[in-house]
């Protein structure tokens, strides 16, 4: 069934682009989620919930 399925899809080359789009946009959110500046948004967003009523 595998095989059948992929008997109709030739264009390599756009799944190979699509593989590459989807590791850039991997990189690129891994890359801001640890960004220099990142760990005193992520300390004052931990402490909005006990922070109550601001």
């Amino acid at each position: 069934m595998k095989q059948e399925a992929l008997k109709y899809f030739t264009d390599t080359h756009l799944t190979a682009m699509g593989l590459v789009i989807f590791f850039l946009f991997f990189a690129g959110v891994v890359a801001w989620v640890y960004r220099k500046h990142s760990k005193e948004i992520y300390a004052h967003l931990e402490q909005l919930p006990l922070k109550g009523g601001e």
